[in-house]
């Protein structure tokens, strides 16, 4: 059945009929899209569709086209004659168009009314392109499903199921009550590891910023930020300050930004994201001197989970990255479920190319292992 869509650019042009359609407290709210598009970041435009079926309404779904450039992938870690390669062939510019937010996770990109339309993002994405023949797509990924769609849906619109990307997560057991109850469930050697990483962290001093204390170190914040960026093989997307800003002054309360100092000096910062029963850990910062004396990338993960014990979540999300780090303090790789269309061939090359290495870095064999007793 034909659907027929509707586009804006600016999610103000639907100020009264967007939210309507959503239910309360849903994270494609106007208010939540209107945060991140005050924030600028670089490489990004913002699509909002409605989806219309018969003239219904029925759904709506939102986009981020993201220029994807030589910039967002670590051509000399290490060098290599393939890597040599793929950067002469690669195009220096490539759209990627993304049904979600690159930035999120559990951020599923559209929404219907009804289960069974769900498989309309798939019509309604086409159509956009159809539209939009200028964005010259070399790639689509529909991003973070909450629901998986069956195989013969997905591959009828010449897609695949992307099951290389996993996240770490940490379950709360009843009994931790404390961060003492966790540490007496480690094993003696993990144990003893972790008193020795959080001994390290003497003389260190946390503070919770606000949204005005934010901008005021903004500077200190990017380049912390950017410390760990340079260290990815693959960059989608990169924010700034002023997306952290906006998430504080979006979320309030349900979002946190920690600074860590030394002698009053700003060392590292992470941010918290707090929902109705769990919690993530999103974006951080550190300086890599301090990381080596004070432990600062460990503490930092120990400091996530007595957050999750004290505030009584089920669980903690710790991101896809240091995946042996958070596989000792206790977390296990959760399946996210994206769907990817690429296009362009030399993208399909890279993109096969990055994941070997990114894949490698990560290691996946430690994930086995568990310090709890």
């Amino acid at each position: 059945m034909a659907i027929t869509i509707k586009l804006a650019t600016k999610i103000e042009a639907y100020r009264g009929l967007w939210d309507k359609f959503l239910p309360q407290k849903h994270h494609l709210q106007l208010r939540h899209l209107q945060a991140f598009e005050n924030a600028q970041l670089p490489d990004i435009e913002n699509h909002y569709l409605q989806i219309f079926l018969k003239d219904e309404l029925v759904g709506l779904a939102y986009l981020q086209s993201f220029k994807f450039a030589h910039t967002h992938l670590n051509f000399s870690s290490p060098k290599s004659f393939q890597s040599k390669l793929i950067k002469l062939f690669l195009p220096k510019a490539l759209n990627l168009l993304v049904c979600g937010n690159l930035f999120r996770i559990n951020f599923q990109g559209f929404y219907f009314k009804k289960q069974e339309h769900n498989v309309y993002i798939f019509d309604a994405i086409e159509l956009f392109l159809n539209q939009h023949k200028n964005l010259k797509s070399a790639g689509i990924i529909i991003k973070d499903c909450e629901k998986i769609f069956t195989e013969d849906k997905y591959t009828a619109a010449r897609y695949r199921f992307f099951n290389a990307d996993v996240t770490m997560e940490i379950t709360r057991k009843q009994h931790w009550q404390t961060f003492e109850d966790y540490l007496n469930d480690l094993t003696k050697k993990y144990l003893k590891r972790a008193k020795k990483i959080m001994q390290a962290f003497n003389g260190v001093v946390t503070k919770e910023l606000n949204a005005a204390e934010i901008l005021e170190n903004s500077t200190e914040i990017e380049r912390l930020y950017w410390n760990v960026i340079n260290k990815q093989k693959v960059r989608l997307g990169i924010i700034n300050a002023a997306y952290l800003y906006e998430l504080k002054q979006d979320l309030n309360e349900r979002f946190e930004l920690h600074a860590i100092y030394v002698n009053n000096t700003m060392i590292g910062f992470y941010t918290y994201i707090f929902y109705n029963n769990d919690m993530e850990t999103h974006y951080i910062g550190l300086d890599y001197v301090y990381n080596d004396t004070h432990k600062t990338y460990f503490n930092i993960l120990f400091l996530s989970v007595q957050k999750m014990i004290d505030g009584k979540y089920e669980k903690l999300e710790l991101g896809r990255t240091a995946k042996e780090a958070k596989a000792n303090l206790g977390a296990f790789p959760k399946q996210i479920f994206n769907y990817v269309k690429v296009k362009n061939p030399f993208a399909k090359v890279a993109l096969g190319y990055f994941l070997k290495r990114f894949n490698q870095t990560e290691n996946q064999k430690p994930l086995k292992r568990s310090p709890l007793k």
